[in-house]
């Protein structure tokens, strides 16, 4: 019989491959908090030892959120398992995901990135990592592994080769975006490869710091935001200047239905806000 170790780390270099680093960590959590629970081998537990877990992280308050994520994990841990043979029944099949609420994504109107680009004048890096997550629409940690050699200077264009997924794509970035990335690099001096780097010069930057340095800038604005709000930010934006929305969803990197639907949303808010400007 396989052991428990073993059949999380087959499942963990299977899934490696076709997931971010970042989720399948999160999953194999999910899996080792459910047989801890349990206290028993992964083989031997039903759909009521889950479904009680599933309780007992709704009574330590779990965000709903969370939930799903840890039940994502768990069933497709399980369904692994069933593929390989290891169970001929799937515990975890007919438990539903816990209802989320779809909010809609928040994003900077003008004025506002007008303050955010205010608040960090004469700070080079600050202003071109803003510039470039606002320009490009990536995603935080697309950004800290972008290398120089991605960037196509004269196309203005970066390659980002593996984004959510592990799928290459292109995004491209304005002309103000450039000046400032330029900027940058300009006054560094060291030889990594990477755009960004950490503050030791050794590596590239780590994510903690960008979300840092964003949750001082909603202290000081009063106006909440996080790398990924500037995704968001992109993507209204383009949608307020015409751009369709299969454009932006091929910028963004989009494939899942869900992301679609809920992109689909800030768009038409964000048409919406320009009609109402006109009315």
């Amino acid at each position: 019989m396989i052991t428990t170790e073993i059949c999380l780390k087959r499942f963990k270099d299977d899934y490696s491959f076709r997931l971010e680093e970042s989720t399948v960590k999160q999953y194999i959590l999910a899996v080792e908090q459910l047989i801890t629970y349990c206290d028993k081998p992964f083989t031997k537990i039903n759909s009521k030892e889950i479904r009680r877990w599933m309780f007992s992280l709704e009574l330590k308050e779990y965000k709903a959120g969370s939930l799903k994520t840890k039940l994502a994990g768990v069933k497709l841990f399980f369904k692994y398992c069933i593929e390989e043979g290891l169970l001929t029944k799937d515990p975890v099949k007919n438990i539903p995901f816990p209802e989320v609420e779809d909010k809609l994504p928040s994003y900077l109107q003008s004025d506002e990135l007008i303050q955010l680009r205010e608040l960090v004048k004469g700070q080079i890096e600050e202003r071109a990592v803003i510039e470039v997550l606002y320009s490009t629409g990536v995603r935080l940690m697309e950004l800290v592994e972008i290398k120089k050699e991605d960037i196509n200077w004269h196309e203005r264009i970066i390659t980002i080769p593996k984004g959510k997924r592990k799928k290459e794509r292109i995004v491209l970035f304005t002309r103000e975006c450039a000046e400032h990335l330029k900027a940058y690099l300009d006054v560094r001096e060291d030889t990594l490869p990477f755009v960004f780097v950490n503050t030791t010069s050794t590596g590239s930057m780590c994510p903690r710091t960008v979300q840092l340095n964003f949750q001082t800038y909603t202290k000081k604005l009063g106006i909440h935001m996080s790398p990924h709000t500037l995704r968001h930010t992109f993507a209204a934006h383009l949608a307020k200047k015409g751009m369709p929305l299969e454009c932006i969803q091929v910028l963004l990197g989009h494939n899942g239905p869900h992301q679609t639907q809920l992109y689909a949303r800030l768009y038409h808010q964000a048409r919406k806000e320009i009609y109402d400007q006109w009315m």
